[in-house]
């Protein structure tokens, strides 16, 4: 009786045309129309707690079909990449400091060489150039002027050594492998 009484509430309410200049708004003026309200909220919650549970669960569905797309793509391509990687080994490319190139009329096969990383030690670097009274190189907060100073070591295996050859404390040098790709 109480879902009957709702689904004429619910009726009536839709069947008004709140546009028409004469016609009273939907008002809650009793308890009656307050729980038909409390009612419609509930529908309303549920149905979107519905479509959102869908979406949700589609997007999962879709974030594993990504996955086990782009490690199809690995294993696929692979072998290729070896075999161009092979192939370029073979051949005269252009060469610069960062990478090598050779340039295929439907692609680029390139080798870059990063630079290597340098793991700093502040607190060792400041004191160390402190002692060898390099402020040019310290910023007014005490760290290294990093970009400066890098410009003036070279690496030496995994040390970093001054223009004097000097060992610098607080640099750790780690090279890093060279990589290669496939442009297409």
């Amino acid at each position: 009786m109480h879902n009957v009484a709702l689904k004429m509430i619910d009726d009536a309410i839709a069947d008004l045309e709140f546009e028409q200049p004469n016609c009273e708004p939907f008002k809650i003026d009793n308890d009656q129309k307050a729980e038909w309200a409390l009612a419609k909220i509930r529908e309303e919650q549920a149905e979107a707690m519905r479509i959102i549970n869908v979406c949700k669960s589609m997007i999962m569905h879709y974030e594993e079909q990504m996955k086990k797309a782009e490690e199809d793509l690995e294993k696929k391509t692979a072998y290729l990449k070896s075999q161009l990687e092979q192939y370029f080994d073979s051949v005269e490319k252009r060469r610069t400091k960062t990478q090598e190139v050779y340039k295929l009329p439907s692609g680029i096969l390139r080798r870059k060489y990063p630079s290597p990383q340098f793991n700093r030690d502040d607190e060792k670097l400041v004191k160390w150039l402190k002692d060898r009274q390099m402020n040019e190189y310290i910023k007014v907060k005490e760290t290294a002027d990093w970009a400066s100073l890098k410009k003036t070591i070279q690496v030496v295996g995994n040390k970093a050594v001054d223009e004097d050859g000097e060992i610098v404390e607080g640099i750790a040098v780690v090279d890093r492998p060279p990589v290669f790709e496939v442009e297409v």
